[in-house]
């Protein structure tokens, strides 16, 4: 848990990420009207005769509720609502099927709020990724697994909100590496869902214009002392960061620059960073220096949770296991084999053509293909 809190505050201090400020309310004792306008930013026309929501919400408590109505100028107000302390004040609005929403200070705000509202589109040209970071977590050597979290501020740069369309490619769509599991995502967009896909998941939401956090987690499986994956930029990225743990593990990619060590509470962590990424530009992941199981790790693990009927009498059992463990451990599935050998041969020609184009230094050229010729003859028999 305190690895955990420790990841969670060196992401946010990493990303230096501006979820808006939620400001803290202080009670003056007294009634005041709630006024402004509700505005379509695309178009610059007041919205007239619809419908505004006021919430008010407390700690342990019930939220209150408020309704009014713009007139034709587009304005509103709420009039006698008491100031309570430690409360939040949200407006809400629905405008073409999409729900906005806007938290504000009651105290310094009543009197000029603008509730902004936008046309729609379809198209997720105006989409990309301003900040994003890969953080490498933790590594499961008994179960041969990585864990990785991903947190991107996506943007919307149009004046128009972007809504999924009706067709299955039109959805906001982020790729994972093959394998992904335990899949977790979060995001500040209002009223968003997500459903898994092929290579990756969609995000369900209407993405209005400015910027948004979205965070992912998930792990993938790695057999050996190295893996590798790609990882496809639908959408670019501004800037990113890869973060991992000094001494975990190795981490090269075709895009970022060399390691820089940063130390927070105590921890180094090594971070790569590359800029302006463009859309569809695909980054090679390799990583190396993977701990593995010990084969006496292998047979407790195995051992550990097998069924007791299973291993009695115990030393017939235990010869069996470790005969068992053995054979896996020589004999990996052939089909796995040659997918990784195509994959390693696709990887190195595409770091041959990088190269050849001047894309990458003569320096990481050499450690990149040492790394994917190591990985290979690890998958040699």
């Amino acid at each position: 848990m305190i690895r955990l809190i420790k990841i969670t505050i060196f992401i946010i201090v990493i990303l230096s990420i501006n979820v808006g400020e939620k400001k803290v309310l202080f009670a003056d004792n007294s009634l005041k009207e709630i006024k402004g306008i509700v505005v379509n930013s695309t178009t610059g026309q007041p919205i007239a005769e619809t419908t505004i929501t006021l919430y008010i919400e407390q700690l342990d408590k019930d939220s209150e509720v408020f309704y009014t109505t713009t007139d034709i100028a587009g304005a509103f107000v709420f009039e006698s609502i008491e100031i309570q302390e430690d409360a939040l004040y949200w407006l809400s609005i629905f405008y073409e099927g999409i729900g906005y929403t806007e938290l504000f200070d009651v105290i310094s705000d009543n009197k000029n709020l603008v509730l902004q509202v936008y046309d729609t589109t379809t198209s997720d040209e105006s989409i990309s990724i301003y900040n994003s970071s890969i953080l490498f977590s933790d590594v499961d050597h008994l179960n041969r697994e990585l864990s990785i979290i991903e947190m991107v501020t996506l943007q919307n740069t149009d004046n128009l909100t972007y809504i999924q369309g009706s067709g299955p490619m039109d959805l906001l769509r982020f790729g994972l590496p093959e394998g992904a599991t335990d899949l977790i995502i979060d995001t500040e967009i209002a009223n968003a869902d997500w459903v898994q896909i092929d290579k990756g998941f969609a995000l369900l939401a209407s993405v209005k214009p400015g910027k948004h956090e979205l965070m992912y987690a998930y792990k993938i499986p790695y057999s050996g002392s190295s893996t590798s994956f790609v990882k496809n930029w639908r959408y670019g990225s501004n800037n990113l960061r890869i973060v991992i743990p000094e001494n975990l593990f190795q981490v090269v990619t075709n895009i970022t620059d060399d390691s820089e060590l940063i130390n927070l509470e105590d921890i180094n962590y090594e971070v790569q960073e590359a800029k302006n990424i463009k859309r569809m530009e695909k980054m090679e992941v390799f990583v190396s220096d993977l701990p593995e199981p010990t084969m006496f790790e292998l047979i407790k693990e195995r051992f550990v949770t097998a069924e007791y009927m299973y291993v009695a009498p115990i030393s017939l059992g235990l010869f069996l296991l470790i005969g068992l463990s053995i054979f896996i451990w020589k004999n990996r599935n052939k089909a796995y084999k040659n997918r990784d050998m195509q994959l390693i041969d696709q990887m190195i020609d595409n770091l041959q053509k990088d190269f050849n184009q001047g894309k990458i230094s003569e320096e990481k050229y050499i450690k990149m293909i040492k790394m994917l010729e190591d990985q290979k003859n690890e998958v040699l028999p």
